[in-house]
């Protein structure tokens, strides 16, 4: 079976990205869980932080790699051999510029297909920034982040960095 990228921020890493990361590492022989390093963005944990956490989440998962990259997520894609691009689905509203990134990494590189997966129903709510911004105003965010993502939100709470 092909070897599969799953591309993402991850600031954090929900539950919503766990559900696709297990779904999806079921259909291929490898998952390369890839944490974009975006220099247009301030995320709130490092590229090494949030590397940390879905290695943690994901350390049950024995074909799941956690790696991270600069650039265009489809030159990183070839580098690693990987043929497919897995994105997951919340709404409707995902889907028109999830299309647009399909369409144009395609051109770019037509060896790779995208491949989407719809978040179970439960989690097709949650977003990082969400969870970002509940956990900003000291709200319980443990069942949208697993317990080491939460202790990672708490301290940079005390750190004044949420």
């Amino acid at each position: 079976m092909p070897i599969a990228m799953y591309p993402g921020s991850f600031d954090p890493v929900t539950r919503g990205h766990l559900d696709i990361i297990k779904r999806s590492s079921r259909m291929f022989d490898t998952l390369i869980v890839a944490v974009l390093n975006n220099s247009a963005k301030t995320p709130l944990f490092t590229v090494k932080e949030r590397e940390e956490m879905l290695r943690e989440c994901c350390k049950d998962i024995p074909n799941v790699k956690v790696m991270s990259f600069d650039g265009l997520t489809v030159n990183f894609a070839q580098q690693q051999h990987a043929t497919v691009m897995v994105r997951g689905l919340r709404a409707v509203t995902d889907f028109e510029n999830e299309i647009q990134l399909a369409h144009t990494n395609h051109a770019l590189c037509p060896g790779i297909e995208t491949v989407f997966l719809s978040t179970s129903l439960k989690w097709s709510y949650l977003s990082s920034t969400i969870v970002r911004e509940a956990a900003h105003y000291n709200h319980d965010v443990s069942k949208f982040v697993t317990p080491n993502v939460e202790a990672a939100l708490k301290e940079k709470i005390r750190e004044g960095k949420v």
